[in-house]
């Protein structure tokens, strides 16, 4: 019989810094909502969608030999826990994100659940 609630003995890292120096910490902004934590009220901000605008990250191949895509053109979701319910972007700012959250960042099968301390407005440089 497997063990059951291994959960509590594992932990999966998330690469963050290969992952901010691949995509060149560059994102486009396409939406926002409010967040707040459902555990700890004090833990609010908001949820932003972002579209990776470049990414330098070789995948290799896969199983029928081909080379895998990057994740250039596909969205991702991030949370920027700051107290606030609302950021000044407009859909298409180009935005970096700041202070990486590890201890409240975390994956999920494949689903990476990211947190930042804040995000800011650059010029495009892709």
């Amino acid at each position: 019989m497997a063990l059951q609630n291994t959960f509590a003995f594992t932990q999966t890292m998330i690469n963050i810094n290969d992952f901010l120096k691949n995509t060149g910490n560059q994102y486009s902004y396409v939406s926002q909502r409010p967040y707040q934590s459902k555990k700890d009220l004090s833990e609010r901000g908001v949820n932003l969608t972002l579209l990776v605008l470049k990414d330098s990250t070789d995948y290799g191949m896969d199983k029928s030999g081909r080379k895998r895509d990057t994740n250039q053109f596909n969205s991702f979701d991030v949370t920027i826990l700051n107290g606030e319910s609302y950021l000044d972007l407009k859909k298409g700012d180009t935005v970096s994100l700041i202070g990486f959250i590890e201890d409240r960042s975390f994956a999920i099968g494949f689903d990476l659940i990211l947190r930042f301390k804040g995000v800011k407005k650059v010029w495009c440089l892709v």
